[in-house]
């Protein structure tokens, strides 16, 4: 194919109303996802032996939610990590690609930044910045992160294969995916970053612009 014809097929593509319509969605539920799962972490709630468990359900799912709302219009990634393994593997454009990772990446500061505006300062606590234990060397860190991320897309492209019979709701399996993830990593690490939700550290995002906006 040539690069006219490439160029041509782009301009087609960023002309249609669908293509910004699925990239208003990846916006608006990942806006969402990280106000939900987020919000989660604010010391309204007392912490507990179970607050692991409430973020990890809240998460997954807020995941699976979402993804039943608008997984039809976008595709539902919410997750750079599940978009870039879709240009990769051939399954998307990388003009689509590229849109989605800024809307994404929008949307998780807006979110982050909504929580922040609407939750009483006394109550910020840590919104879920990335933190690894003293115990827990950085490499070792990234390796469980990786591995969760991987579990995540693995889902997700398991319900993308169009010869697998349907053993029941798809965008379940992909929140349980993130609520595994969560129960797993995060009492290992005691991180909570992009292999869930966000882009990565977008916790840390808003705790920037809080400091130039609040």
């Amino acid at each position: 194919m040539s690069i006219k014809t490439r160029l041509k097929e782009l301009k087609d593509e960023l002309g249609t109303f669908s293509f910004w319509k699925s990239v208003r969605c990846e916006f608006l539920i990942t806006l969402i996802y990280v106000f939900i799962g987020c919000g989660s972490l604010t010391h309204i709630r007392e912490p507990g032996s179970d607050t692991h468990l409430k973020v990890a359900l809240t998460f997954g799912l807020a995941q699976a939610t979402l993804m039943q709302c608008v997984g039809h219009i976008s595709g539902a990634h919410m997750n750079p990590a599940i978009t870039l393994a879709m240009l990769v593997t051939g399954k998307m454009g990388l003009a689509r690609a590229v849109c989605y990772i800024l809307a994404q990446c929008c949307g998780a500061i807006a979110g982050a930044g909504i929580l922040y505006g609407t939750t009483p300062v006394k109550y910020h606590g840590s919104f879920g910045i990335t933190q690894i234990k003293d115990s827990v060397m950085p490499a070792q860190a990234f390796a469980v992160e990786f591995m969760v991320t991987f579990i995540l897309v693995f889902t997700y492209f398991a319900n993308l294969e169009p010869k697998r019979v349907d053993m029941g709701s798809r965008s379940l399996s992909v929140g349980l995916a993130v609520v595994l993830g969560h129960l797993f990593a995060v009492s290992e690490t005691n991180t909570f970053t992009c292999f869930t939700d966000r882009v990565p550290n977008v916790a840390s995002v808003m705790h920037f612009f809080a400091t130039i906006f609040f």
